[in-house]
């Protein structure tokens, strides 16, 4: 009796977080902007019906951006970077995009291995020699980018002082025993996949840079990409206000129940088949709520989920990638050979991911799906973020939000209702 008298006051609590802050919400006017080429006005309409309609939020701010054939041809934002002070999204705010990093370490990791300087193949003890501690010694590179390296937390907790001292934080990686028999299972590395990466790629780079350090002077710089992993203070003023449940874990996902793969992920955390309590324990203070509202914190470098830029810097990346590789004026950023193995070797097994609880298909560091038969690759981030690209249509697309929503694993409406308007448009053009 006592245990369902505890439940039910939970539940109840919950309930009224929830939604009893909604009553007084004020009501703020709409506001959205930017530009569609010809053949994509429905997408600008149906985004700020979002608004209208109450899909979007009024208390956050939201962009999304559109590649196709290698032009821009979707660029809108809406909604305020600070609702309290009534700041509204502007053509150049900023906001956190979340895991949706990971794609862009995985991205990093694809030009090394274009250069030759990094073989999917080959242990990543061969390159990093301490990593081999505690069993370690076989894990390939393309383990460890496809979350079966059994490395999905470490033992020692994470924190905001060690990504600080990226040698003492090599240290602690290097020493982490794997959680399962590598190569096994999957289990999504929320928090350590790019911390892992950007150690890797120190050792390989001739120049030792960290992955954000390569990310910047590699991408960002030479294909004018506004993204950053480790934004610079100095553009903290850019940076949308957060606001919603994505700072609060067990509250989001009780209010997405009606995400199916929500309510997969609470059974696993319920039935003890999900490591993410472990995962959220080890993370320490750099994965608290505050941590993401301070400048010092984003100025870090924590590529599994700290990138900080554009909707349309994404889109951008994306674009390129969906393109061949190549900018329309010819310029490369990957090779399509490398592109390619990103789709085609990827393997659905089937199997559960041992953190989310649902079978997964990644592969090279990104998330692979399809939309109406079309292969996609890239990946979304808490709250509702995504990063995406189709080969097939040339299509590389992006939403952004200062809002996080309960759907952070890449069914969120708002991005999901702007993608079937995207495709709906290309559909008419190539009729």
């Amino acid at each position: 009796m006592a245990f369902i008298k505890t439940a039910f006051l939970v539940c109840a609590t919950a309930v009224l977080t929830v939604y009893l802050p909604q009553l007084w919400t004020t009501t703020r006017p709409i506001i959205t902007a930017g530009t569609v080429q010809p053949g994509f006005e429905p997408v600008a309409k149906l985004f700020r019906e979002n608004f209208e309609n109450g899909v979007e939020y009024s208390t956050g701010g939201s962009a999304y951006s559109v590649y196709y054939k290698g032009s821009k041809v979707v660029d809108i934002w809406g909604g305020y970077a600070d609702s309290e002070a009534d700041r509204p999204w502007k053509e150049d705010s900023v906001a956190v995009f979340y895991s949706t990093t990971k794609g862009i370490a995985g991205i990093c990791m694809a030009m090394l291995v274009d250069k030759g300087l990094l073989d999917y193949d080959k242990t990543v003890a061969s390159y990093w020699p301490e990593f081999a501690q505690n069993g370690k010694d076989n894990i390939t590179v393309r383990t460890l980018l496809n979350h079966q390296a059994g490395l999905s937390y470490t033992p020692e907790k994470m924190s905001l002082a060690l990504l600080k001292d990226q040698d003492a934080l090599g240290n602690v990686l290097a020493r982490a025993p794997p959680q399962w028999k590598p190569g096994t299972a999957h289990g999504y590395h929320a928090m350590t996949f790019g911390l892992y990466a950007s150690q890797l790629l120190r050792r390989v780079d001739s120049k030792h840079r960290t992955l954000g350090q390569f990310f910047k002077e590699e991408i960002a710089q030479p294909f004018d990409v506004d993204f950053h992993i480790g934004l610079p203070v100095e553009s903290f003023h850019r940076v949308a206000r957060l606001v919603g449940h994505s700072g609060n874990f067990i509250l989001s996902l009780l209010k997405g129940l009606s995400s199916p793969l929500n309510r997969q992920m609470m059974w696993a955390m319920a039935t003890g088949k999900s490591d993410l309590p472990k995962i959220l324990e080890s993370s320490g203070d750099t994965l608290e709520p505050e941590a993401f509202l301070r400048p010092e914190t984003l100025a870090l470098e924590q590529p599994s989920a700290y990138g900080v830029g554009t909707a349309r810097a994404v889109a951008k990346v994306y674009g390129i990638l969906a393109n061949g590789g190549k900018t329309k004026e010819g310029k490369t950023l990957l090779s399509s050979k490398a592109i390619k193995k990103i789709i085609s070797e990827a393997k659905d097994d089937g199997s559960l991911d041992k953190t989310v609880g649902f079978p997964a298909v990644i592969n090279l560091g990104f998330f692979i799906s399809e939309y109406e038969g079309s292969p996609q690759f890239g990946h979304p981030g808490a709250g509702g973020m995504q990063g995406r690209a189709d080969p097939q249509r040339k299509l590389g697309m992006s939403y952004l939000s200062s809002y996080g929503s309960q759907f952070g694993l890449g069914d969120d409406p708002r991005f999901m209702s702007l993608q079937a308007a995207t495709y709906k448009c290309i559909d008419k053009l190539e009729a």
